[in-house]
């Protein structure tokens, strides 16, 4: 008998050890400008509403049309610095309100992009405050 608990205690330390590594499997760092590299936010996904936090920033890239905008167009400073690592792989912007678009573009990349969300809605999840 005490093997078998001995065995299923194991087991559910295990199990349960091994979920604290999920949180960093997921991270967002949003930072002020491209140069000063303040770091406005930082999140991991520690929580389920801080995971939802993550994705609605990842949702600036999704539905994005390219704009036949030559680089060199491009704010010669952006606002933000929006870097998000999913698994390892990590995936960074240099983002720039636009008025009330909100354009951004891959670092080490030429193509500008313009996001589907608005400028004010990327202000208003950046100002959000956790419960």
């Amino acid at each position: 008998m005490k093997k078998i608990l001995c065995a299923f205690l194991a087991l559910w330390l295990t199990l349960s050890l091994s979920a604290c590594a999920a949180p960093d499997s997921l991270q967002l760092d949003l930072s002020q400008g491209c140069g000063l590299e303040l770091k406005l936010l930082h999140l991991n996904a520690s929580t389920g509403e801080r995971r939802q936090r993550i994705e609605e920033f990842a949702a600036v890239w999704e539905g994005a049309q390219a704009l036949e905008k030559d680089i060199s167009l491009f704010a010669y400073y952006p606002d933000y610095r929006l870097e998000i690592r999913r698994d390892g792989q990590s995936t960074a912007a240099l983002v720039d309100l636009n008025g009330a678009f909100l354009d951004f573009h891959y670092e080490g990349q030429d193509q500008v992009y313009r996001a589907a969300m608005s400028a004010q809605d990327f202000k208003d999840m950046l100002h959000r405050v956790e419960q």
